[in-house]
């Protein structure tokens, strides 16, 4: 008797989530993993194409952010583990597994940085700075990691000068929900970067612009309760005046594009995300000083701050743009040029075009 009762609520448990699942309407976006969910494939007698359905029906699956949610739960709360899906959770902050160490990624990264080397001009002062993800701050030997002090070494090894920013930085400086450091905490790193580069600092007052409520990137991967965070933006008189020419968004005029506040990933507030070209231009500066900085998505936040140090300012993101594409809007010359680069990028490298 025992045995047919769960029988037949296998069964009823079967049905209605088959006719759920013809019934609902296929979401196009998964807000919480902030990715497109899979289409339906186009027939075709092939491996590829069962593979394709049962990832189709793995996204839309009924109630499937609550069953994710069940698992992450169960997987932290009552099995005690460390990870579930490599996600981390300590002391209220969410990090993603970087394992294991990519040789081949951080010798393919030297070879691009060369490559963009290559296309700059002997008058040009040339700098690099590897940023850490939040992972190298994550105290106790329980979680694996890259090695930090393989990529350092290695970059050392290059004749470019090394703005080592290591010691500065806290776990504090990161969001807790996100992989980004944060823009309010960042002017020690420009005072860094002041005393390599040979501009003067100057402690600037900033307003603080808040927006209460920001879920990173992580929260989604986590698939768990957490609070939202504030995510402050910062703004003076060099900032709001500052002309701003984006290659992909000519419309967008301002460093900041506030409409991205309430988009699925706000951190897109700064620079307006993934822009492959930018020029950002200071009347208001009193030095005729240029800066181009070869970036990912770390220096969208920190640009900013470094508005009232140029005259111009121009950003170049090699996962978006090539070199023999770059080379159409600027003319290398006399500018600092800094590579800045956070060790995700490092370690994976294959995201950059040479």
């Amino acid at each position: 008797m025992k045995s047919k009762i769960i029988t037949i609520i296998f069964a009823l448990y079967i049905f209605l989530f088959s006719i759920l699942g013809i019934i609902l309407k296929d979401e196009i976006i998964s807000p919480t993993e902030r990715r497109k969910l899979k289409t339906f494939p186009t027939f075709e007698l092939s491996s590829e194409y069962i593979n394709e359905v049962d990832k189709y029906f793995l996204d839309h699956f009924p109630l499937r952010d609550t069953f994710r949610s069940i698992k992450a739960n169960f997987n932290y709360k009552v099995l005690r583990k460390l990870d579930n899906n490599d996600i981390y959770i300590k002391d209220g902050y969410i990090f993603k597994k970087e394992y294991p160490t990519n040789i081949a990624s951080i010798n393919n990264f030297i070879k691009i940085l060369n490559i963009n080397k290559s296309k700059l001009s002997p008058s040009n002062n040339v700098y690099l700075m590897i940023i850490p993800d939040k992972n190298y701050y994550l105290k106790g030997n329980d979680f694996l990691s890259i090695d930090y002090d393989y990529i350092y070494r290695e970059m050392d090894k290059l004749d470019i000068k090394n703005i080592d920013i290591r010691d500065l930085m806290k776990l504090e400086d990161y969001y807790k929900t996100d992989t980004h450091w944060r823009e309010e905490r960042l002017d020690k790193v420009v005072k860094r970067m002041s005393e390599v580069m040979n501009f003067k600092y100057n402690k600037i007052n900033y307003q603080k612009n808040v927006y209460d409520n920001f879920y990173g990137v992580y929260y989604g991967e986590a698939s768990v309760n957490v609070p939202k965070e504030k995510l402050f933006y910062l703004t003076n008189y060099d900032i709001m005046n500052a002309k701003v020419w984006y290659l992909e968004n000519e419309e967008l005029t301002s460093v900041y594009n506030l409409e991205n506040l309430d988009s699925f990933d706000s951190y897109e507030v700064y620079l307006d995300g993934a822009s492959s070209y930018i020029e950002i231009t200071n009347d208001n500066s009193n030095t005729d000083r240029e800066l181009v900085i070869f970036r990912d998505s770390f220096g969208s936040s920190i640009t900013p701050l470094l508005i009232n140090y140029y005259k111009k300012i121009t950003l170049i993101d090699n996962r978006y743009i090539k070199s023999s594409n770059y080379l159409d809007y600027i003319t290398f010359d006399k500018q600092d040029v800094i590579f800045m680069y956070s060790t995700l990028i490092v370690n994976n490298s294959v995201t950059l075009k040479g």
